[in-house]
């Protein structure tokens, strides 16, 4: 009933209230999310007499006094109280009648909202309302998606720089390291690099053993390196110097996970290649937050590899690469150019989403298949924002497919 409601899926025509009086909905109202009525500052027509005001909705008339709304004074605004079923009249504490309008919504919309929002984890039941919605709809809503999914990464690296005084540069490097995780190990990553500050091993950059023995201390990971080839049997000891000189404290129960990964994509490895970073490119982070092209970050990020601490550092895949400028270049760059009110720019980075070749996952496959065309990384990430955001939190009323979809569903009065 809220969600017919607030979209006007009623019929528009010769509406009256309970007691026979012409009513005419100019505005439904703004949903209210907290306590008190359920539509703020809603505008109604009641026999040629406009009333502004909030609008409450109940299943029965009988609610109101059920949810002992009578003497809260926060609904004593309620200028149409909208329900289901009219079992009793409704009075103001004055004596005066509540106007009451009921609305009955056909039985099969709410299972068709149920056939959307009960779904298995490889299902996509909206496939066949994908394919009927017009192509410059679809266009709309990807874009706002992909757009949703960079400021939500751009808000995280945000609160980072407000939670590190506004140092953009130890944001930059909590980013990267979060992004080196690639998914699985992404939270252990932005952990590992919170508890070692980039300003410490920055005085030690011309050491690589130092930096790479600080970091895979605070990673809980020498023991691992050390049994694996061409790790220095000296890492240890470095880091026994170094934690007692800054009085670093390695983060408890970090949590990597090492299962179905590639020897590459080790932490171990990955913990390297951010020691190799930060030793062969001291300007990293500055270099990220000003990227003009992708080809510099590419170019930058994989002579990481080839300029690192050993043999041990690993190259990055070029999918891998992709992966990094997706979930942190592109965001960071992208987040500075809006903190420095320099608009344009931030739409120019926002862009280069489109020159990167689209994830292929199984959140990807399953749009795809569905008949969703998917040409860059950008409307990669614009799915995997409506599969995380929407799809799987049961959110279809809120997703313009589902919304269009149950929109189709008539209803009676």
């Amino acid at each position: 009933m809220h969600y017919v409601w607030a979209n006007r899926l009623f019929p528009q025509n010769n509406l009256t209230t309970v007691d026979g009086k012409r009513l005419q909905v100019i505005n439904p109202g703004i949903i209210n999310n907290g306590a008190g009525p359920d539509f703020f500052n809603a505008s109604v027509i009641i026999d040629n007499q406009t009333w502004v005001g909030n609008v409450e909705i109940h299943l029965r008339a009988s609610d109101w006094h059920r949810h002992k709304h009578t003497d809260d004074p926060a609904y004593q605004t309620v200028i149409l109280h909208v329900v289901e079923t009219d079992d009793q009249p409704i009075y103001r504490p004055n004596g005066e009648v509540i106007p009451q309008f009921v609305m009955k919504c056909r039985p099969d919309l709410n299972a068709s909202f149920r056939a959307l929002a009960d779904f298995s984890v490889d299902t996509l039941p909206c496939s066949a309302a994908i394919k009927d919605i017009p192509s410059i709809y679809m266009t709309d809503w990807v874009t706002a998606l992909g757009y949703e999914r960079l400021h939500e990464k751009v808000e995280r690296i945000e609160s980072l720089v407000a939670s590190n005084s506004g140092d953009w540069n130890e944001a930059a490097y909590i980013t990267i390291a979060r992004a080196l995780g690639f998914g699985t190990n992404s939270q252990p990553f932005e952990r590992l690099a919170r508890a070692t500050p980039l300003r410490i091993m920055r005085r030690h950059a011309d050491n690589p053993l130092i930096v790479e023995a600080i970091l895979l201390g605070q990673a809980g990971l020498l023991d691992a390196a050390l049994r694996m080839e061409g790790y220095s049997p000296r890492l240890a000891t470095e880091y026994q110097f170094f934690a007692a000189k800054f009085g670093l404290l390695p983060p408890a129960d970090m949590g990597w996970k090492f299962s179905r990964m590639r020897p590459q994509n080790f932490p171990i490895r990955r913990i390297s290649y951010l020691g190799a970073l930060i030793c062969s490119c001291r300007d990293f982070t500055s270099r990220l937050l000003g990227i003009e092209r992708l080809a510099d970050a590419y170019d930058m990020l994989a002579d990481v590899a080839r300029n690192g601490t050993g043999n041990h550092t690993g190259a990055l895949s070029k999918s891998s690469l992709d992966i990094l400028c997706i979930n942190a270049v592109i965001p960071l760059a992208y987040a500075y150019a809006n903190y420095n009110g320099n608009y344009t720019r931030a739409r120019e980075i926002a862009e280069l989403l489109h020159e990167i070749k689209p994830e292929s996952n199984r959140i990807t496959t399953m749009f795809a298949s569905a008949g969703i065309n998917i040409p860059s990384a950008f409307v990669s990430q614009a799915m995997v924002q409506l599969r995380r955001e929407y799809c799987e939190k049961r959110k279809c009323l809120y997703c313009r497919i589902g919304h269009r979809h149950l929109s189709a569903c008539s209803l009676r009065m």
